[in-house]
Parts: C-alpha cells; structure tokens; sequence
C-alpha cells in the first residue's frame, strides 16, 4: 500500500513538472506585447471607417490561407459585433496620441467574444485585428497572438501581415475608396 502510494506520487510530481514544463514553452511563443504609441489622424481614420463599412467574414482567397466565409449566420453576427467594436472604439476617439495598451484592451476583449467560435472565423477575426494594428501604425507585437513557421512577420515588426497584404505599407482593398 504505501510502495503503491510513493509510485503514484512520484508519477504525479512528474505529471506536474511535464505540464509546468509544457505551460513554460507554450507561453514563450507568445511574444512581449509592444508599449508604442501612435498618432491617430485623419488620414489614418478616413482607412478605419472603410473597414468599418466593409462587408467582414466574407469569403477570400488572400494568401497565405484562404478563407470559406463565416461559419453560421450566428457566429457572423458575433464576429462582426466584436470587429466592429474595437474599430468604433477606436474611431470614438479624438485624434492624438493612441497608447499600444489600449488598443491590446480592445484586441484582447474582441478575442475573448469569439473565443467559442470555429476557428477559421477566430483566426479571420485576428487577421482584422493585425489589421487594425498595422493601420494605426504599430510595428511591435501584440503580444496575443503565436504564429508558426508560414507566418513571418516582415523586417522591423512583430506580427505577420494581414490576410491580403503585400507590405506593411500596401494593404489590401479595404471597402471602398
């Protein structure tokens, strides 16, 4: 009994190190989120309300991945809600400074409101959040998002283009000019 008691725990304490051990690595993909600062202006608003007005969620074949379109009528209204909610945050704002801290608030809770969805839609509501994050100006990472191999990030910044992006200075089309 007491043999079978110090082998069971033995197998547990090595359980928990493995998934400290797992937990430890699976955090360090994750980069250190960015402190800039940006400034909103004009010319970066006038690209934030075209997306804004923009059909989202609609099917694409932007490299790397394309994209079949959202997966329920349901889900589009969540993902929508949740893209839609940091940029009207975003535009609410006076133009000025814009601290990298507040808009990662934003990214982070739009994340959180498509957590539960499928993870194509999940993965197109964070390609719209890079998105807004190139715009405003951002080069460092967000720091929410790990991405393998297939997604490089270009020289200088710390998250991977936008679904369509050919630079960090030449975006997809966004709505409509």
């Amino acid at each position: 009994m007491r043999r079978t008691l110090l082998v069971l725990s033995i197998v547990m304490l090595v359980l928990l190190g493995m998934v400290a051990s797992a937990s430890w690595k699976y955090s360090q993909a994750f980069p250190k989120p960015s402190n800039e600062m940006v400034q909103l202006n004009s010319e970066k608003r006038v690209i934030l309300s075209r997306l804004r007005s923009e059909e989202k969620f609609e099917p694409h074949d932007y490299p790397p991945l394309g994209y079949a379109g959202v997966a329920t009528p349901e889900e589009g209204v969540v993902a929508r809600a949740a893209v839609n909610g940091v940029l009207d945050t975003i535009l609410f704002r006076e133009n000025g400074p814009l601290p990298a801290s507040d808009v990662l608030t934003l990214i982070r809770r739009a994340m959180k409101r498509v957590n539960l969805l499928e993870t194509e839609d999940r993965d197109r509501t964070s390609g719209y959040m890079i998105e807004v994050w190139y715009i405003l100006g951002f080069k460092g990472a967000t720091g929410q998002f790990a991405y393998g191999s297939m997604f490089s990030a270009p020289a200088g910044y710390g998250e991977p283009l936008p679904p369509g992006w050919k630079s960090p200075r030449e975006p997809r089309p966004i709505g409509r000019p």
